[in-house]
C-alpha cells in the first residue's frame, strides 16, 4: 500500500504538471474539471519506437505521435468540438502514416449522429495521416482500416463489404470481396498473401478465407454456429478461431453454464481441415464464453505453437494456453493451463511482437496488502512464453493502467491515470512511468483541488431478494467515498462520532453498462471519465458522494457479473440501491434527509427505480437517459421470448421491474436529460415518464439535446448537463 503511493506520487511529480487554479479551499467550475484532456486509442507502431493516440481536448479530438525517444505531437489539425469521433487508429508497415476513422457514432436511425447540426453531410469516412509533414487524404465512406503488408493499398470496410484502396499518385478504390454477409475482423496471413475475416449472416457466421493472388474466395468448417476472432499462426499455415453457439442467452438469463459450450477452433489453411483444439465441458464453469469489458473474446498464437484465450473455469476472465500440435480429441487431449491464476479479472490482453511474451492489465495483486485497494484499480502484468518467468510479473503499480502496447523495438507504453488525472500515455522507464505529454493539462485544470475517493465496503450480508440465494450476494459491495475537503477525516470512511460534526446532504452514483466498474480515480473510458470528475465537482460543492459498484458490474468474478434475477427479470440488484442508502444514512456527517442520486443508462434506471419506489429515503434524482418500461425498450425482443403464455409472463415481470410499475408512489423532485438521437436507450423512454410523473404533479425538470446520442459527442453537451445537475441538486438539496 506505501509503495504503491509512493510510486504514485512519483508519476505525478513526472507528469511535470504546470500550477493550477483551485488549491485547497478554492471552488472550481464544472467547465474546468472537465477541462483536462484524456487519452484512448493507444497503439504501438509496427518498427521504432512510436506510438499513436487519440487525445480528447474538451471535444476536440486529435491524433498524437510520440514515444521515450521523440516529444508528443499532434499529427492531425481538428480544431471544433463538432461531435466528429476519431476511431480505428492503424500504423502504416513502416510507421510513415496512420489509417483512422473519421466521423460519429450512428444514432438510433442507424445513421451517423450530427448532434453539432453541421449543414452537411458528415459520413464515416477512412482518412489516411502521414506521420512527418504531408497532406491527410479522404478514402471515402468506411470502417475498420487495416494496412496490406506493402504499405501501398489499404483495406477497408464499406456497407459490410471489404475495399481496397490503392495509395499511388491517384487513389484508385475498388470491390475486393464479394460475399453476400456483412465483413468484420480483417485480419492479414504473415505474408500477406491470404486475408481472413468474420462473415456475418444475422445469428450466424462463417469465417473467410480470401486469396488475394488467386481472387478466390472460401469458409472454413462452416457450421451453424457463431464463428468470430480469427488469427493467423506465425507460420501463415493454421487459423485460430472461437466459435460460439447460434443461441445466445436471453439479456437477462444470467447463464453461468451452458450445455452447449464453446470451442477454440483451428484449421489447416492449405486443406481446410479444421478440429476443436478446447471444448470446455458442458454444464461446468466456463462453458460459457466470458463476458468482457472491452470487446469479444479474442485467441493468440504463442510462436511455440499454442494458443491463448480467454475462459472463465476457476469463476474469473482468466488467460488459458491450449496446445495445438498435439492432434487428439476427447480423453487424452491437452488441458489448457491456467497463466493468470488469482482472484482478479483480465483486460486489455495484448501479444507482444514475435509472439514470445503477453501483456494485460488486471485487478489482481500478488501483495495480500494490497489486493483488496488493487480490486479497485488497475495494473499492468507481463507472461513470458520462454521461460524466462515462472508466471505473471507485476511490471509497476501506480494506480489505474489499461491498454498496454509494445511498439516494434521492444519499447512499452500504457494509458495511465490516478485519483487527479485522466487517461495519458506513459512509457516505463527503469520501473517508473514516464508521461509522454506532461504539458497537456491546461492550467484551468484544478487537480489540487480534487480529492482522493476512500474505498468504502457497504454491508450486503443476508440482503437477498426473493428467489436469490444468499450464496449469490456478495457480502458487501465496493465503493468510492468522496468526502468534501472541510469534511476530511483522515483515511478512515466509517462514520465518525463527534457529535458536533457538520451534517451534510449526499448523493449516491450508479454507474451504467451495467458490465462496468468504477475505480479510485480516472478509468479508461471518456463517458466515465466524466462521469469521475463530476463526483470530483459535487463533492467541491459540499456533497458527501458515494459511488457504488454494485452487482452484475465487473471486476469481482463471474458470480458477482452473472447476478441471478437482475433488471428486467426481478431487478435484483436494486437490494444495492437501499444497502448503499442505509449505508450512507448511518453516517454521521450525512443528513439523511438530504440524499439524492443520479447515474445515467443503467444507472438511470437504477435512479428512477430509486425514486419510483423509496422517494421516502431519496429526496432527489438525477436520471440520464435511463429505462423506464423494460418492455418499451428496443430490444425487448432479446428476452421476450416463447409461446404467447411464456410471453406474457416474461412482459409482466419486467413492468413490475421497471420504474413505470411504482410511479403512483413518486414524490421526489428529478431532472431528466436524454439525447434523442440515443441508439442504446430509446428516446421515448423519457417523456413517457416525464408525462406520467407530470400527470401526478411530481416536480420534473428536462434538459433534451437535439440529435444527441447516448455517450454524448459533444463536450459542450457534457458540460451544459452537469452544470444543470450541479444546479439541480444545489438548489434541491442545498448544500
Amino acid at each position: 500500500m506505501a509503495g504503491s503511493l509512493l510510486a504514485m506520487r512519483r508519476f505525478l511529480g513526472l507528469m511535470a504538471m504546470v500550477a493550477v487554479v483551485g488549491a485547497q479551499g478554492q471552488g472550481f467550475t464544472v467547465r474546468q474539471v472537465l477541462s483536462a484532456p484524456y487519452a484512448l486509442g493507444l497503439t504501438a507502431a509496427p518498427v521504432g519506437a512510436r506510438f499513436a493516440w487519440i487525445e480528447n481536448a474538451e471535444g476536440v479530438r486529435n491524433i498524437w505521435v510520440g514515444g521515450p525517444k521523440e516529444q508528443a505531437r499532434a499529427i492531425t489539425r481538428y480544431s471544433a468540438d463538432d461531435g466528429q469521433d476519431i476511431t480505428g487508429l492503424a500504423w502504416a508497415p513502416d510507421g510513415s502514416a496512420v489509417a483512422y476513422v473519421y466521423g460519429a457514432e450512428n444514432g438510433a436511425n442507424g445513421r451517423p449522429a450530427n448532434p453539432a447540426e453541421l449543414q452537411r453531410a458528415t459520413p464515416v469516412e477512412v482518412w489516411v495521416q502521414p506521420v512527418a509533414e504531408g497532406k491527410a487524404f479522404d478514402l471515402g465512406e468506411g470502417r475498420a482500416p487495416l494496412w496490406m503488408r506493402d504499405g501501398k493499398s489499404l483495406l477497408f470496410v464499406r456497407a459490410g463489404q471489404i475495399w481496397i484502396a490503392e495509395l499511388g499518385k491517384e487513389l484508385k478504390e475498388r470491390a475486393l470481396v464479394f460475399d453476400r454477409g456483412r465483413a468484420g475482423g480483417l485480419t492479414l496471413s504473415p505474408d500477406g498473401g491470404m486475408l481472413a475475416f468474420v462473415s456475418g449472416r444475422g445469428g450466424h457466421s462463417f469465417i473467410g478465407v480470401f486469396d488475394l493472388k488467386a481472387n478466390t474466395l472460401r469458409f472454413l468448417a462452416p457450421a451453424t454456429g457463431r464463428d468470430f476472432a480469427p488469427s493467423w499462426s506465425a507460420d501463415g499455415r493454421e487459423i485460430a478461431w472461437l466459435r460460439g453457439p447460434f443461441t445466445e442467452a436471453a439479456e437477462f438469463a444470467a447463464d453461468r453454464v451452458s450445455d452447449d459450450p464453446w470451442s477454440v477452433m483451428v484449421a489447416d489453411v492449405g486443406t481446410g481441415a479444421a478440429r476443436a483444439v478446447f471444448t470446455p465441458e458442458a454444464g461446468k464453469p466456463g462453458s460459457v464464453l466470458p463476458h468482457l469489458a472491452t470487446g469479444e473474446p479474442k485467441v493468440w498464437w504463442v510462436a511455440d505453437g499454442r494458443v491463448v484465450f480467454f475462459s472463465e473455469a476457476d469463476g474469473w476472465v482468466h488467460l488459458y494456453a491450449v496446445e495445438t500440435r498435439v492432434r487428439k480429441s476427447g480423453p487424452g487431449a491437452p488441458a489448457p493451463v491456467l497463466l493468470t491464476p488469482g482472484k482478479g479479472e483480465v483486460e486489455d490482453a495484448t501479444m507482444n511482437p514475435g509472439g514470445m511474451a503477453m501483456d494485460y492489465a488486471s485487478n489482481y495483486s500478488d501483495s495480500a496488502a494490497a489486493r483488496v485497494m488493487s480490486e479497485d484499480q488497475r495494473q499492468i502484468w507481463s507472461i513470458r512464453f520462454d521461460g524466462g518467468s515462472p508466471g505473471p510479473v507485476s511490471l509497476s503499480h501506480v494506480s489505474i493502467e489499461a491498454h498496454p502496447q509494445t511498439s516494434g523495438d521492444g519499447s512499452f507504453a500504457a494509458l495511465v491515470s490516478s485519483d487527479r488525472y485522466p487517461m495519458q500515455p506513459a512509457t516505463l522507464v527503469a520501473g517508473e512511468w514516464k508521461s509522454l505529454c506532461p504539458d497537456i493539462f491546461p492550467s484551468t485544470y484544478p487537480a489540487r483541488s480534487l480529492v482522493t475517493p476512500l474505498q468504502v465496503f457497504i454491508p450486503q450480508a443476508g440482503v437477498a431478494p426473493k428467489g436469490v440465494s444468499k450464496d449469490d450476494v456478495r457480502v458487501s459491495l465496493h465503493g468510492q467515498l468522496f468526502l468534501p475537503k472541510s469534511g476530511e477525516a483522515g483515511p478512515s470512511a466509517a462514520p465518525q462520532d463527534d457529535k458536533s460534526q457538520k451534517k451534510r446532504p449526499a448523493l449516491i452514483f450508479f454507474h451504467g453498462g451495467p458490465r462496468r466498474e468504477m475505480l479510485l480515480g480516472y478509468p479508461a473510458m471518456g463517458y466515465y471519465s466524466n462521469a469521475y470528475a463530476m463526483n470530483q465537482y459535487l463533492a467541491s460543492r459540499g456533497f458527501v458522494v458515494l459511488s457504488v459498484n454494485y452487482h452484475c458490474g465487473i471486476g469481482y468474478g463471474m458470480e458477482f457479473r452473472q447476478c441471478i434475477h437482475a433488471g428486467a427479470d426481478g431487478a435484483s440488484e436494486y437490494a444495492d440501491v437501499l444497502a448503499a442508502v442505509k449505508w450512507l444514512r448511518a453516517r454521521k456527517d450525512v443528513d439523511a434527509t438530504r440524499i439524492g442520486i443520479w447515474g445515467g443508462s443503467y444507472g438511470g434506471y437504477l435512479t428512477a427505480m430509486a425514486l419510483a419506489r423509496n422517494s421516502d429515503l431519496f429526496a432527489a434524482g438525477v436520471d440520464f437517459h435511463g429505462v423506464h418500461d423494460w418492455n418499451l425498450e428496443d430490444n425487448a425482443g432479446d428476452w421476450l421470448m416463447g409461446n404467447n403464455a411464456q410471453k406474457d409472463a416474461i412482459a409482466a415481470k419486467a413492468k413490475a421491474s421497471s420504474p413505470l410499475a411504482d410511479v403512483a408512489k413518486w414524490r421526489s423532485p428529478v431532472l431528466l436529460i436524454h439525447g434523442d438521437n440515443d441508439p442504446e436507450v430509446a428516446f421515448n423512454q423519457t417523456p413517457m415518464l416525464a408525462d406520467a410523473l407530470r400527470a401526478r404533479h411530481v416536480p420534473v425538470e428536462e434538459l433534451i439535446f437535439p440529435d444527441e446520442v447516448h455517450e454524448f459527442l459533444l463536450h459542450k453537451d457534457w458540460v451544459a448537463a452537469y452544470e444543470a445537475e450541479a444546479a439541480f441538486f444545489e438548489r434541491v438539496l442545498k448544500p
